[in-house]
């Protein structure tokens, strides 16, 4: 399916935003081609887009991001989107959920708000959408930073790594997922609040998620073989683009793990380091302690000042 060129305009007026936000922001909802768009927007500078993650789950939505919204906004014009499917973004009725789409979806949000070129910050599986866009389109990408990326991160001296099953007996999903959630960072408690959990009951209930979450979980491909495959293939025989990448991993990140080991996605962690690295020389690497597979949101105030730090680093140059 080819998309149009992005026109954004308000969406309709409804009330439907405010129940959603968190952390004292304001969500705004847009249209674009068509399509309804949720996203914080705040401060001023160049464009930063944060992407968050969530796959084969469905709840997650821009509101990983809202311990950093703030605090980035001093630096940069910041939004903060749900992804294509997620929160309270529509999604166009073919079941494409691949990558891909996500890909073109991006390019239309930031061709509707007429950005040249911008900074992206991606967790998980959008950081995977993140690097697949800066792939498509270098020239739109000034600085990458790709968090804690997701569970099919090529490990070093592995064969595979077994899924943790602490949550897999909860009937209910959302239960489930506010545990998994829990589950991935280094202190539960802290990591998330019920605030948050509240948000995301609350988009799960409106008649346009409950239509889309039936196609997308039959719509999203199960394995992460499309990325981590061919792309991946093409980044170790082609290199990345010459542009900034920074990557952030968490050491106690436990989304994927061996039995016996304490810290696997660092395994997987240094592996795509490597990869990255192999032809681009402004690859960097921050590992933070006791954080897990959401470093940027349980140590929020420090990735602020890396990101911003690594981002200022190279306009200097």
């Amino acid at each position: 399916m080819v998309l149009c060129p992005g026109v954004i305009r308000p969406a309709a007026a409804d009330d439907l935003a405010a129940p959603s936000a968190v952390n004292g922001l304001s969500a705004t909802l847009s249209e674009v081609n068509g399509l309804r768009v949720r996203y914080y927007e705040a401060g001023s500078g160049e464009p930063l887009i944060l992407l968050h993650g969530g796959r084969l789950t469905v709840f997650n939505s821009a509101n990983m991001w809202a311990r950093n919204v703030a605090g980035l906004s001093k630096d940069f014009h910041v939004f903060a989107l749900d992804r294509y499917g997620y929160g309270m973004t529509g999604a166009y009725p073919d079941d494409n959920f691949t990558f891909e789409r996500e890909v073109e979806f991006l390019r239309d949000f930031i061709d509707a708000k007429k950005f040249t070129r911008v900074h992206i910050a991606g967790n998980s599986s959008g950081a995977a959408v993140a690097l697949l866009f800066a792939l498509a389109h270098p020239e739109r990408v000034a600085t990458l930073t790709l968090v804690a990326v997701g569970p099919h991160t090529p490990p070093l001296h592995s064969k595979g790594l077994i899924m943790r099953e602490a949550c897999n007996n909860i009937a209910d999903a959302q239960a489930a997922w506010s545990c998994w959630m829990q589950a991935m960072t280094y202190r539960s408690d802290t990591a998330f609040d019920a605030a948050f959990f509240a948000a995301s009951e609350y988009m799960k209930s409106l008649p346009a998620w409950q239509e889309i979450e039936p196609r997308k979980v039959k719509g999203i491909p199960q394995s992460g073989d499309e990325y981590w495959g061919p792309h991946l293939a093409r980044i170790r025989d082609e290199g990345v683009p010459d542009l900034p990448i920074l990557l952030v991993c968490g050491e106690h990140d436990n989304l994927d793990w061996d039995a016996a080991d304490r810290s696997p996605q660092m395994k997987g962690c240094l592996s795509l380091f490597g990869t990255l690295g192999a032809k681009n020389d402004k690859v960097k690497l921050v590992a933070y302690n006791q954080a897990g597979h959401f470093p940027y949101r349980e140590q929020a105030e420090q990735f602020n000042s890396d990101l911003v730090g690594f981002v200022r680093f190279w306009a200097s140059r």
